[in-house]
Order: C-alpha cells, then sequence, then structure tokens
C-alpha cells in the first residue's frame, strides 16, 4: 500500500516536475558550466630542420591517432556569447626519421599537455562557433644511431613548446551534454609543428 501511494505520488507530481525541468533548461545557459571529456584525433606531426650530427637535413611529415582528456570551464554572456578556458593531457602521433650515410636519425612525440582559452558566438541556441589560442608542451624521443663504430649514439628526451590556435563547432545534444569538431595547429621552435583534427564529447555540470 505504502509503495502504491508512492508511485501515485509521483506520477502526479511527474509532470510539474517536467515542466520545471524544461522551463530550467529554457532559461539556464545552455553553454556554461564546468566540462569534463574526451577527444580522439589524427594529428599530423611535421618536422624540417637542419642535422648536422649526420649531415642531413629532416623534411618529414606523418600523421597518427591520438587522444586527449580535457575539463574546462565555459561561461555564456547573454544569447551570443561564450568565453571559457580548458587543460588537457594526451597522446599520439607518429615516429619521424630520416637516414644519410653517416647516421639515421628519429623523432618519437610522446606525452602532451596544454591550456588554451576558447571565445565563441552562438550560431543558434545549441550551436557554439569558436576560435581558441593556448600553449602547449610536448615530450619527444630523439635517437641518433651513428654508423661509424667509434662514435656513440645518443638516445635524449625533452619537451617541445608552442602556441597553440585553431576553432570548431559544438553542439549541445541534451542537456550537460556536448560532441565537437575541432582543428588545431601548433608551432613549436626548431622547426616542429603539429596539426590536429578532433572529434570530441563533454560532459557539463
Amino acid at each position: 500500500m505504502k509503495l502504491f501511494s508512492l508511485v501515485a505520488g509521483l506520477l502526479v507530481l511527474a509532470p510539474a516536475i517536467a515542466c520545471a525541468q524544461a522551463r530550467d533548461v529554457h532559461d539556464a545557459p545552455t553553454f556554461g558550466g564546468v566540462k569534463v571529456g574526451a577527444d580522439i584525433d589524427y594529428r599530423w606531426m611535421e618536422a624540417e630542420y637542419s642535422l648536422p650530427r649526420i649531415a642531413s637535413d629532416i623534411d618529414r611529415k606523418k600523421g597518427g591517432i591520438g587522444y586527449r582528456a580535457h575539463v574546462g570551464y565555459d561561461a555564456q554572456i547573454g544569447n551570443m556569447m561564450v568565453i571559457g578556458a580548458e587543460g588537457g593531457i594526451g597522446r599520439g602521433g607518429k615516429t619521424l626519421s630520416v637516414a644519410s650515410v653517416t647516421g639515421d636519425y628519429s623523432i618519437k612525440p610522446s606525452w602532451t599537455w596544454d591550456i588554451s582559452g576558447r571565445v565563441g558566438v552562438l550560431a543558434a541556441p545549441t550551436v557554439l562557433l569558436y576560435g581558441r589560442v593556448g600553449y602547449t608542451w610536448l615530450r619527444v624521443r630523439e635517437k641518433t644511431d651513428f654508423r661509424a663504430i667509434a662514435s656513440k649514439d645518443l638516445n635524449t628526451s625533452a619537451t617541445e613548446k608552442g602556441f597553440l590556435y585553431g576553432g570548431g563547432i559544438e553542439t549541445a545534444v541534451s542537456p550537460g551534454m556536448f560532441v565537437r569538431a575541432e582543428y588545431n595547429r601548433i608551432n613549436y621552435h626548431d622547426g616542429l609543428k603539429t596539426s590536429r583534427a578532433s572529434l570530441g564529447v563533454s560532459a557539463g555540470f
């Protein structure tokens, strides 16, 4: 009897609760709040610089699958603009290599992390077009194998730093759930660059 009364009460209150939720979703900013999510991407790494140790140059570009987790905060200003900040960490990409008569050289990307800000305009109540700028760090492993037996091979790790810029589109598919497509370009020092096209999903709180 108590269970029946509870169910009946919920059935009576359901329409009122649904109307209140719908009104809150309609009135509240769609894109504002904390977001946590993940991206899958395809990233191209480009290297173009001199390699005096093996008397050669590297001019290579290669693409590979990557992934990234992100957390951020967005603030919606009125019905037209969104500004936000985001941090992320990920990994991916392919090794670039070159060979010469004196030795072989390779550079392998590893973990990357970044911070960025974005500004966007609402093309529709649930569609955001935005631009992004930020700063990123990339761990790389460089290896040089000399053909001369008397020369000692080199195997070092380093952190590359560079500016990130790009843009994308994000859609609110339901209250608190967002999907996005984004393209970024990153310029590191010494002729190393990365391009990244990604698809992501975020949960809003």
